[in-house]
């Protein structure tokens, strides 16, 4: 498969100087067009740093078409106001070259401001596609002076580079991993936060957060919208699965006077108020087919279109969150897989607090019993007894980071002027249904009282059964306050 090649249009270099008007067949493009392009490559993108309207652009294209016309030339304007701005180049060629994330994209490196040439050596070094850096050598400056000359530029693409560009970050901003400084960095986090921090610099591309509820998932979202160019936008967040259509799309879109019964003034919606920013949909696997068609309506042709309105052009990221496994939705023909392949551009997975281990929920433990000792003006911190500590440490906290953070506030509330016991948990903490507990005695006296029912509350047979001696029985009986009368009712 031939290759792609990419570069931007050489401002200066294309085009002859002085009063004459038209190209420099000895310019970077040009040439290169004339020596090295040949059968490598299935078509050039030049780059603009225009909108969408650039006289030069017309002219080089004209001239390559002119006298290459088995070459295939596509201009892409790219919409930048400042040249020389590296974040912002970054955030444009990122989404660029994810459109060919599956090719082998040559990257001519020699046209465009020293800015664009850095961000072509960052964007090869750190987003794991297929690229190569090449530059021309002019010809004037080669030793035979006849023709210019191909050279690559080779580095290497490691786990070290990529490092060290999140710790150069890291020392200018302490708390790159921190949205806010309520936030914690565990182990089994800094890994999503880390290819989080990669995601924000393409600040066109969509991306999908998998995570149970109370997960972080719009802490996250946030995140990345601070760490984008972006950031100076607004940042809205919207939980899709709170909303009807009418009021979902109505909120999204926005409406026009008179475009229902209540529409009684002109009113933007969501998308077009975070114009520049970040959009935060939550719970987008329980949007109806109506709605899927809508937002990928949005997608697709960047604009969105009022109640009753006409259609406006926006300038917005999606990211997305679901608890819901929206790839078996897709088989199961309940969200449209081409919506699915719009969202899911750069995916993110959150773990449970369950799965992040006993070692983290100690950690989060610790950093909220500090955290909240400003928020209720204390002296000093929360005093967790070890009985307390017990039953912490067995539940599974279905609610996650944010049941486990709720908690923490009511043993604060609770601890005035009074020591905590275990009655101070709520009854779900203190006797968490067995089969959600990690204690392992909840576990066994379950399956005591199974084999109980199963053997009509006989004990000799029960206790044969469980392979354990009669009075082993009795003992666990006792001990769990197991009434065989009761199970047989």
């Amino acid at each position: 498969m031939k290759k792609i090649l990419i570069s931007w249009m050489a401002f200066n270099h294309d085009f002859l100087q002085g009063n004459a008007i038209g190209v420099n067949p000895d310019g970077t493009t040009a040439s290169f067009h004339e020596y090295f392009y040949k059968e490598n490559y299935e078509k050039h993108l030049i780059l603009s740093s225009a909108i969408d309207d650039d006289t030069r652009m017309d002219y080089l294209l004209n001239h390559l078409r002119r006298n290459f016309p088995d070459h295939t030339v596509e201009p892409r304007y790219m919409s930048l106001s400042d040249v020389i701005d590296l974040e912002q180049i970054l955030s444009k060629i990122g989404p660029l070259l994810f459109e060919f994330r599956n090719r082998e994209i040559d990257l001519f490196i020699s046209p465009g401001t020293p800015a664009m040439q850095t961000a072509w050596v960052l964007v090869h070094m750190t987003l794991g596609l297929k690229t190569k850096l090449l530059q021309v050598r002019p010809k004037q400056y080669t030793e035979s002076r006849q023709k210019p000359e191909l050279v690559f530029v080779n580095i290497t693409r490691d786990a070290t580079t990529s490092s060290a560009i999140i710790r150069q970050a890291k020392t200018e901003d302490p708390d790159i991993f921190q949205a806010t400084s309520e936030f914690l960095e565990t182990d089994s986090i800094k890994p999503v936060y880390q290819k989080a921090l990669h995601v924000a610099q393409a600040s066109n591309t969509t991306v999908l957060i998998y995570g149970e509820t109370g997960t972080g998932k719009e802490h996250l979202t946030r995140y990345i919208h601070d760490q984008s160019p972006r950031r100076e936008a607004p940042f809205l967040a919207v939980n899709c699965s709170a909303l009807g259509d009418q009021l979902l799309e109505s909120r999204l879109f926005g409406y026009k006077k008179g475009a229902f019964t209540d529409a009684i003034e002109d009113t933007p919606g969501i998308i077009e108020l975070a114009q520049g920013g970040t959009i935060f949909l939550d719970e987008i696997g329980d949007i109806s087919p109506y709605m899927q068609q809508a937002l990928l309506r949005v997608l697709q042709e960047k604009e969105i279109t009022p109640i009753g309105g006409q259609p406006k052009k926006m300038d917005v990221r999606f990211v997305c969150a679901t608890n819901k496994d929206l790839l078996k939705l897709c088989k199961q023909g309940k969200f449209r897989w081409d919506l699915y392949y719009r969202l899911s551009v750069i995916d993110l997975e959150l773990p449970s607090l369950q799965e992040r281990g006993i070692k983290e929920i100690k950690e989060l433990i610790r950093h909220f019993v500090h955290r909240k000792k400003k928020l209720f003006n204390r002296d000093k911190p929360l005093q967790i007894p070890k009985s307390i500590m017990e039953h912490l440490l067995s539940y599974p906290f279905p609610g996650n980071i944010r049941e486990l953070e709720n908690l923490i506030e009511r043993l604060y509330v609770l601890s005035i002027g009074q020591t905590l016991t275990p009655k101070d948990l709520p009854q779900r903490i203190r006797e968490p249904q067995p089969a959600h507990s990690l204690r392992l005695k909840d576990l066994e006296k379950v399956h005591i009282e199974r084999v109980l029912r199963l053997n009509k509350g006989k004990k000799t047979k029960t206790a044969r059964d469980l392979d354990i001696a009669f009075n082993t029985l009795e003992s666990k009986l006792e001990k769990y306050e197991i009434k065989v009368r009761d199970l047989l009712d």
